[in-house]
Order: C-alpha cells, then structure tokens, then sequence
C-alpha cells in the first residue's frame, strides 16, 4: 500500500464503511476503490476533493502531507451519552425521515463518535435507530427524567 492508499483505507475502516459504499457515493466502481487502497491506481483530483468531503479530512491530511490528529469529542457531547434529547435538526438537512421535520423528542443518545451521534427513538410504533451527522444537527434538549 502507499502512503495515500493506507490513509484512505483506514478512513474508510475508522468510519466503518465499506468499500462499495465509497464507490457508489463517488460513481467508481469497488475495484477502483481497492486500486486506490492498494497503490495499483491513484484517483483524480476531483475524486480526492470527494473524499476529503466524505471523511471530513483536508486534502493535505488525505495525502499525508499534515499528521492527522483524531479529534476529541466534545464533553458536552460525551453529557448525553444515554440520555433522553429532543434533537433539532437543521431544516437544509440532507437527512430525511419518514415525515419530514426538524425535531425528534425522546431520543436516546446510544453512541457518540466525532463526527455523528447514534440514536434511537419511537415513529408510527417503531423503534428507529438513526445516524445523524453534526453537521446536520441544530442543538440539543434534555428531556425532563
């Protein structure tokens, strides 16, 4: 593997997806993905630009021009770690749920990464677990216990 192929390898593993996630979301193929792991090809400029934005890293993080340093998560996050939240989501949310909306009461913080937070919560009956990204979230409530 080279440099850049090691890098995005393990982005991609850190971010637990897999290789035809990556490739549907760039319009390759999955051997292209695997080429790139492995060195036997380098992606365009434009594609590098896409994966910078899928793994919220910077191109010189990407190449290994800067260390990367993995963020921290916030200790105000890290509060609601199984907590009841009523979540406020931004109305530009790429982020869909069945009826569209921009909050969710009662959900249950389950997991807290850097860049996303794992919850459950009750629509229609069902019981849903959902990843949000940060990026879409407005702010947080704490629902009274």
């Amino acid at each position: 593997m080279t440099k850049f192929g090691e890098i995005i390898f393990t982005l991609r593993k850190e971010n637990h997806l897999t290789q035809e996630e990556i490739a549907n979301n760039l319009n390759v193929s999955r051997q292209t993905i695997s080429n790139w792991e492995t060195g036997s090809a380098q992606p365009t400029i434009d594609k590098v630009i896409e994966l910078s934005e899928i793994y919220q890293v910077s191109i010189d993080q990407l190449v290994g021009k800067n260390k990367m340093t993995k963020k921290k998560r916030s200790v105000v996050l890290n509060h609601l770690l199984n907590k009841k939240v009523t979540l406020y989501l931004n109305p530009q949310s790429t982020e869909f749920i069945s009826i569209q909306r921009t909050s969710i009461k009662d959900c249950l913080v389950t997991k807290i990464e850097e860049t996303s937070i794992l919850v459950i919560f009750r629509e229609k009956k069902h019981t849903v677990e959902k990843l949000f990204f940060l990026k879409d979230i407005l702010g947080f409530e704490m629902e009274d216990v």
